[in-house]
């Protein structure tokens, strides 16, 4: 109940707001094989997953070329010839749909590019173990979760410990690099819990805590579930879906995931400005500062 809520939230701002016509879109681009451009108001250039389409865009594949776009009556709709882009007529659940606008939405208007000098970003520190993930209180969606940190110079080792935030005894592990998994064998952290770590180099005196959350039950139900959406709209999550996992993650508020999936989107070299604005905001939050600074650069670069 509480998932359908939301969702029904998010279409409600979507109809309320007077948004500009890229912000009330037909259809969204979610996949391409090969060359295909987008003419829209008589320009043309190449198409991107999560570009926007207006009623009047066409949609130009090369030979052998596809797009796979979800229009927001939550229908799938692989291009594979030149397409105009019609008013959208019945469909399926348009719930991902509006997510996926909304969430494009607000990376393109959050002021996460002036945030710099904030709290929780990683700055390295001298003879410091400076923790990169996970950090400022993000959640996880592995109870066994990789741990990483910037390296000290000369040390030849690390201990490694984490405490339960309310309470039990403080575990600890060795490492020789700057990361480390918790190992399978160990006991898993607890669903919903949070926890507490920190770093120090063999001899020295460990770094500040960073603090980090372990997906609940309830999360992980509501993750489960609307993955289970975009496979119901037939699309692998992890494949011509993965866009739309991206968003899902983000949307969840499970930035490591969802900077991951978009690392994946990146690397088909189908990035348009809207998703280099999504990934600054996302490394923004990591704490990531000069790579967010670049994804927003990029985005200026292609806006122009």
């Amino acid at each position: 109940m509480r998932k359908h809520l939301r969702w029904a939230a998010l279409l409600a701002l979507l109809v309320a707001a007077p948004l500009a016509a890229q912000d009330d879109p037909a259809a969204l681009v979610v996949r391409l094989q090969g060359d295909v451009q987008i003419r829209h108001a008589g320009n043309s250039g190449p198409a991107a997953q999560g570009a926007r389409l207006v009623v009047g865009d066409e949609v130009v594949p090369a030979a052998g070329a596809r797009a796979i776009v979800i229009t927001r009556t939550g229908a799938q709709q692989v291009i594979t010839q030149a397409t105009t882009i019609q008013e959208p007529r019945g469909g399926g659940n348009p719930d991902m749909f509006a997510r996926a606008v909304a969430t494009l939405s607000q990376a393109a208007s959050a002021d996460a590019r002036t945030a710099g000098g904030r709290q929780g970003m990683i700055r390295p520190i001298p003879g410091e173990p400076v923790l990169v993930s996970p950090r400022n209180g993000l959640t996880v969606t592995t109870a066994h979760p990789t741990f990483g940190w910037m390296p000290v110079e000369g040390a030849t080792g690390y201990t490694i410990q984490i405490r339960r935030v309310d309470g039990g005894r403080p575990a600890r592990y060795e490492a020789a690099g700057t990361a480390w998994v918790l190992p399978e064998a160990e006991a898993a952290l607890e669903p919903g819990a949070t926890y507490a770590w920190t770093v120090a180099p063999k001899g020295g005196r460990p770094t500040r805590e960073q603090q980090f959350k372990v997906i609940g039950s309830d999360d992980k139900e509501t993750l489960d579930s609307t993955l289970g959406e975009i496979r119901a709209m037939g699309l692998d999550p992890m494949g011509d879906g993965l866009f739309l996992t991206a968003v899902v993650f983000r949307d969840l508020g499970l930035f490591y995931d969802a900077a991951s999936a978009l690392k994946d989107v990146e690397a088909t070299g189908e990035m348009n400005a809207d998703l280099y604005l999504l990934k600054g905001e996302i490394l923004n939050v990591l704490g990531h500062e000069e790579e967010a600074r670049k994804a927003f650069d990029k985005a200026d670069t292609l806006m122009r």
